[in-house]
């Protein structure tokens, strides 16, 4: 009974498997020169080809190229990269799209990459060497020559296995190898230091269909990177364009950063396209990613779009130079990263994954309490204000108050008997 209730609970659980696409590196030790072979899968269903343009390679946040390509097959995207020297990147595939429930979604995916040489120590000679195999292409399509060179970019002899054939490669020497392989899809197994798989696709890239869904609402940048100062208002803006041959209605604008305000949109064209204005007014500085969530009717149905942000914030007087990224991790500088309910007390600085890194001490925000400082005495001075002030109204609004009748016929009275004395005098 209790094997049976096992059973019934991972077919229940079994739907709930979240379907956001995975990159996934086949080796995370890269050296420079070595081929980068990845992968995108999702256990839910593409919806958009990813091109080589999606592929974007950063340094910190600077822009710098590396040579790729990426094809599909049987649900899965296959990617290579081709390093050529040492450093901290990111890999970054932007706007994929997939679904999730017969729900659209969009994710940029990011993946750190580490380029280092691993040296090893030759016993011999005492001397440091390197095993680094460079292969290309990264994989094989039917429309591509079945060939693949095989390059030895270190300083150590290779031996290596492939389809049951051996062969050597002197430092810096190179061979080309045909492949000769009937099935639709296979991994060619090449080994010598450490194994590399290379995707060999048979069928012509024509035959392979993505599935296509109608998302007409695009925005740029894909991602929107701005480095602020606190206690100062900045401006930005978003382009959206309706590719679409309905009007877009029904937007609103949300996002998860307390301190953006965006412009207010109802409707967007058909083919038109709108400067979307936002403001920021930060008040602590730190590393703030989130999103601007936007959602919308379009072919009489609501759809979600979602454009990411990373704000790098400094306090007021920083300059470009304070912005940069160290190559250290915080941990690696003897720092903390602060909470959202501490403040950095001396020198702060981004390292490497963005971090705000706190260098100094990280003290809680104090928060005025209840009967503390000076919020009783300024409340007190109000109070007796407003005491005063309703005393004097009291005793105006008395002095006007109109008389009683009897009041004031007594009044006349007195002033016509003073006037008839005054007469008899007078004569």
């Amino acid at each position: 009974m209790k094997r049976c209730s096992i059973v019934y609970l991972f077919i229940f659980l079994a739907p709930l498997a979240s379907a956001i696409p995975t990159l996934t590196l086949q080796h995370n030790e890269i050296q420079p020169g070595e081929t980068i072979f990845a992968t995108i899968t999702t256990v839910g269903e593409f919806t958009k080809e990813i091109s080589s343009s999606d592929i974007k390679f950063f340094e910190g946040r600077k822009e710098v190229f590396f040579e790729s390509d990426i094809t599909f097959h049987n649900s899965t995207f296959y990617i290579y990269i081709y390093t050529t020297r040492e450093g901290n990147f990111t890999l970054e595939i932007s706007n994929i799209l997939y679904k999730e429930s017969d729900e659209l979604q969009s994710i940029t995916l990011e993946q750190p990459m580490e380029i280092k040489n691993n040296y090893l120590i030759d016993e011999e000679t005492n001397e440091t060497r390197t095993e680094i195999l460079s292969i290309k292409p990264g994989f094989i399509r039917a429309t591509d020559e079945p060939r693949l060179k095989l390059i030895n970019k270190g300083t150590s002899t290779l031996n290596i296995t492939y389809l049951e054939n051996e062969t050597t490669l002197q430092p810096q020497e190179s061979t080309e190898i045909e492949i000769q392989q009937e099935e639709i899809f296979s991994n060619l197994k090449i080994s010598t230091y450490k194994e590399f798989l290379i995707p060999i696709i048979r069928p012509a890239p024509e035959d392979i269909i993505i599935p296509k869904v109608k998302h007409d609402l695009k925005h740029d940048p894909d991602l929107l990177l701005l480095e602020l100062l606190t206690d100062e208002k900045s401006s930005a803006e978003i382009t959206l364009f309706n590719f679409g041959d309905e009007n877009i209605t029904n937007i609103k604008l949300t996002s998860d950063i307390s301190f953006l305000e965006i412009e207010e949109i109802k409707e967007l064209e058909v083919r038109g396209v709108h400067n979307l204005s936002l403001t920021f007014s930060p008040k602590n500085p730190g590393h703030i990613q989130g999103k601007i969530n936007i959602t919308y009717t379009q072919y009489e149905t609501e759809k979600n779009l979602s454009i990411p942000l990373s704000l790098f914030v400094l306090p007021t007087g920083s300059t470009e130079e304070d912005f940069q990224i160290s190559d250290e991790n915080c941990e690696d500088k003897g720092g903390a990263v602060c909470t959202l309910e501490e403040d950095c007390e001396g020198e702060a600085t981004f390292t490497k994954g963005g971090d705000y890194c706190c260098l100094g001490i990280c003290v809680l925000i104090e928060t005025d309490k209840e009967g503390t400082g000076f919020g009783w005495l300024l409340g007190l001075v109000i109070l007796t204000a407003l005491g005063f002030g309703g005393y004097y109204l009291y005793k105006k609004q008395k002095s006007i108050t109109p008389k009683k009748p009897e009041e004031q016929l007594k009044e006349s009275s007195e002033k016509y008997s003073k006037r008839l004395t005054g007469g008899l005098q007078r004569s």
